[in-house]
């Protein structure tokens, strides 16, 4: 039983944590507020390509002896990183904040 009320507090302290945000700036309009994101997503996503470097290819040696090289794989969690840190920067520069949306 005490178990199970763990869970329930838990989850009823988690669940406002789910709250959807969207940008938000004082006397803006959705449309304005769509376009300027649209813009800064793309500005992001053209700026992030420079962290999309491939990572070096890694030597060894296989089981019978041949030295081979070895691509790694990308880390595109990198540039995902980069690209959602720039589009935010963006938003802020033009006056937005991130705020819990009113519609639920």
């Amino acid at each position: 039983m005490k178990r199970h009320c763990t869970l329930v507090v838990t989850a009823a302290l988690l669940l406002p944590g789910c709250a959807m945000l969207e940008w938000h700036k004082d006397g803006g309009t959705a449309e304005t507020r769509d376009r300027d994101l649209a813009a800064c997503a793309a500005k992001a996503q053209a700026e992030a390509l420079r962290f999309d470097v491939l990572p070096p290819p890694q030597v060894t040696v296989d089981a019978q002896g041949r030295v081979i090289a070895v691509q790694p794989p990308r880390q595109d969690n990198q540039r995902f990183l980069a690209e959602q840190d720039l589009l935010r920067a963006c938003m802020r520069e033009r006056g937005y904040v991130l705020r819990e949306s009113a519609a639920k």
